[in-house]
């Protein structure tokens, strides 16, 4: 998470843009996938992935996406790289413009509230996404801004302080 450095003459600048223009390509599909397996279809990667859907912070209409989560306890820590761009995904400026949204999770829906985790925590945080997810190296070294992590934490856990109003 830290020292990052600049995109290099490698074409790190173009195989971001191309990751991220396949990963949203794919949303629909994914998310079929991912609801009729319950989740299981990605455990052949031994990776995790949610359905998260947000409300659009300028139409209010619901956004869907499907993202890669690390488990911790009854949280689902969600990191958002999108794929090493300058920006942030348009999930997480959502959640930080409305943090209550809906995951759908193994098979289950969970309402959640999005707690976005400071630089250090997310820089602790950090080497417990490479020991699952060892490619999400090459995503600080595309871009100069830091990438957020996110817990999504069950809405019905109250012991983190009440859920927001708005």
């Amino acid at each position: 998470m830290t020292g990052h450095t600049a995109p290099g003459p490698s074409g790190s600048a173009f195989g971001a843009r191309l990751e991220h223009l396949v990963d949203r390509h794919s949303v629909r599909p994914g998310a079929w996938l991912l609801r009729r397996t319950r989740g299981r279809i990605v455990r052949l990667w031994r990776r995790r992935a949610l359905v998260l859907t947000t409300r659009g912070r300028r139409t209010g209409r619901p956004r869907t996406v499907v993202v890669q989560y690390f488990p911790d306890g009854t949280d689902m820590v969600v990191v958002a790289a999108n794929s090493g761009l300058p920006t942030h995904p348009a999930w997480y400026v959502n959640l930080l413009a409305d943090p209550r949204a809906v995951v759908e999770v193994e098979g289950r829906t969970v309402p959640v509230r999005a707690v976005p985790m400071t630089r250090d925590e997310a820089t602790a945080w950090w080497p417990r996404v490479l020991a699952a997810a060892p490619d999400y190296a090459r995503y600080p070294r595309r871009t100069d801004r830091p990438i957020p992590l996110v817990r999504l934490v069950p809405a019905d856990d109250e012991t983190r302080g009440p859920a927001p109003t708005s």
